[in-house]
């Protein structure tokens, strides 16, 4: 569901252009570190749905850092405007000027060879195991969803479309597993992304104060509506979804922009690193002090201050992002958020319908079977089928 962040280093000319070059070309941010944010947010999200494993021997990680990972879902919204930063930086000044047939379609090629062959796989492979269940009723238990998914033959052809959110208000039964409604809501992005280009292009020039103020200002909705916000609907409102990837989206656009002409205000990048972990303390404290006082999710505020901090990052914090550990988790970290859900339905398959009761050890055994196939499986997902896939697709024709 997510942008690449494998980038080629920008010419030597345009690293020579003075410190206040304000166009897009100039002052390249050097990102690498982003790549390891998103395993940290993949890694958040995927202990958001382990918590259905916390009566094992994870019990006390989930007990230590319970406020942390109730609010793990949060991790969608930094894929959201981490995925605006990165498609802005390398798609808007190729995009921006005008819109063309061949841009449009070049791009949207691009992002389906990433998104696409590992997801379709999924799908086949949820399909499979919905195959099992013979009722809605089954497959409303065993989707773990509030709502239960559209198996019909239409329902997989917008699986496979990526489109099936599309028609949906509410996320809860959109995808054949839970967390796959975040694809449809980006490839809509991407599809939007060459036409919202040309206003982003032509707002290049925008001061860097602005360009941050925009990103915080356009993530309100976000932040303030829904349900345990500060402007509590009790229930998610209808398409919040579509709020959701346009807000977030955007903010990510706009710190790109901040970012791209911080040589405006002489912005030091010796004290981003020191001010990217005083954020994070931040953020924590919030999440630790906020859900039960309606204003966790105003962390999302702090987001794209957050990616472009990082972005531009030296010393000890950009160090330890570069790691080729970090480094390769985030390169396989959208196989990781696809994939950890398989093995979640199995594990709650096997206590509920097969291992009833099940005793303390054989949950610990499960648990522990479940996080080794989580970590296997995503290593094979991008070694294997996600990565070729998309060198498949993207392989010059002759």
């Amino acid at each position: 569901m997510l942008a690449q962040i494998t980038l080629p280093r920008p010419p030597a000319a345009k690293q020579a252009r003075p410190a206040r070059q304000t166009s897009l070309a100039g002052a390249e941010p050097q990102i690498g570190a982003l790549t390891s944010l998103r395993l940290i947010a993949a890694v958040w999200v995927v202990l958001f749905h382990l918590q259905l494993l916390s009566n094992t021997f994870l019990k006390p990680v989930f007990t230590a850092f319970h406020p942390l990972i109730v609010s793990g879902d949060l991790g969608v919204d930094v894929f959201f405007v981490l995925s605006g930063f990165i498609i802005s930086y390398t798609y808007l000044e190729r995009l921006g000027p005008k819109l063309s047939v061949a841009g449009y379609r070049d791009f949207v090629w691009a992002r389906f060879a990433r998104m696409w062959p590992a997801f379709a796989l999924l799908i086949g492979l949820v399909g499979l195991w919905f195959l099992l269940g013979t009722t809605q009723h089954s497959v409303l238990a065993w989707s773990l969803q509030a709502r239960s998914p559209d198996i019909s033959a239409w329902g997989l052809i917008k699986q496979l479309l990526m489109i099936h959110l599309w028609f949906q208000p509410f996320t809860d039964g959109a995808s054949w597993f839970g967390p796959g409604w975040t694809v449809s809501a980006e490839w809509l992005a991407y599809l939007a992304f060459p036409v919202t280009a040309l206003g982003f292009y032509r707002l290049r020039q925008l001061h860097p104060l602005a360009a941050m103020t925009a990103s915080v200002l356009v993530l309100l909705p976000v932040s303030l509506l829904g349900p345990g916000q500060l402007l509590d609907t009790v229930h998610p409102y209808p398409y919040s979804w579509l709020v959701q990837i346009f807000c977030c989206f955007t903010a990510g656009a706009f710190a790109l922009l901040a970012v791209r002409n911080r040589g405006r205000i002489h912005f030091n990048s010796s004290r981003a690193g020191p001010a990217a972990i005083l954020i994070v303390v931040l953020i924590t404290g919030v999440l630790v002090l906020g859900p039960s006082r309606g204003f966790g999710r105003l962390v999302v505020l702090l987001f794209p201050a957050l990616l472009a901090l990082l972005s531009v990052a030296r010393g000890r914090v950009q160090a330890f992002l570069s790691h080729p550990w970090l480094l390769a988790g985030g390169r396989a970290s959208y196989s990781l958020y696809l994939v950890h859900m398989l093995f979640i339905y199995l594990y709650h398959w096997l206590i509920v319908e097969v291992l009833t009761p099940a005793g303390t050890n054989m949950q610990n055994v499960l648990a522990a079977s479940t996080l080794a196939a989580i970590g296997l499986s995503t290593f094979l997902l991008y070694n294997y089928v996600e990565e070729p896939a998309r060198r498949f697709l993207r392989r010059p024709r002759t």
